[in-house]
């Protein structure tokens, strides 16, 4: 919680650094320009100490389930990555959910402090129980047209994908191996659930991590 608190409090002093009220020539905005750049450094660096925090937790479960001999279940999975991911299986594939609203702001593909959190918790989980798995990242939207984010995105395909490789760089940041991942934008065309309300189209806007057993 004392981490958290740290975020909450560098992420307003961030706020405050661009909120520029006047003008007062060059050095002044030099100056601004250098405490925004120092009060990112230190929001990233509070990012790691929460995402290795929740490393350490998911590490816990694991070992605990392994001790217990519960370790092969779902809900140990489930238990690990927390509750802002749903784990469930299609066939011999795990596959872990989460919804777009934990992961990114709308029109944006980039990571949130409580995204990276709960990746880490992911990686964990996959790097200590599932290793030598393919990792197969896909990225999927709702039905909604690209609109105000025109400069950014083309459509829901560069959409899906710019965010499905956001989230690849990040699990790669937290040591799963290059070789084994791969990542997918598959638009609005797999929804989860018809997109006829808000909800529902929320539940369609998500990323899907896939764990596949490989051949030896």
């Amino acid at each position: 919680m004392t981490t958290l608190r740290l975020l909450a409090a560098t992420l307003v002093i961030a706020a405050a650094t661009f909120n520029l009220t006047g003008c007062g020539g060059n050095r002044d905005l030099d100056y601004k320009k250098v405490e925004a750049e120092e009060a990112q450094k230190r929001i990233s660096e509070l990012e790691k100490q929460l995402a290795d925090c929740e490393s350490k937790k998911t590490s816990t479960v694991i070992k605990n389930a392994k001790d217990a001999g519960t370790a092969d279940d779902t809900a140990t999975d489930q238990a690990a990555v927390g509750s802002n991911a749903k784990v469930s299986t299609r066939g011999v594939e795990v596959v872990i959910t989460i919804e777009n609203s934990i992961l990114f702001k709308p029109g944006k593909a980039d990571l949130s402090s409580q995204a990276k959190a709960t990746l880490a918790k992911v990686a964990t989980l996959i790097k200590e129980k599932y290793p030598h798995h393919a990792v197969r990242v896909e990225g999927h939207t709702d039905d909604t047209k690209i609109t105000r984010a025109k400069d950014e995105w083309s459509d829901n395909w560069d959409l899906s994908g710019g965010r499905s490789q956001s989230v690849l760089h990040y699990l790669l940041e937290r040591g799963l191996e290059p070789k084994e991942m791969g990542f997918a934008g598959y638009g609005e065309f797999r929804p989860v659930t018809p997109n006829s309300s808000d909800a529902n189209r929320a539940k369609n806007r998500r990323v899907e991590i896939v764990v596949i057993p490989q051949s030896k």
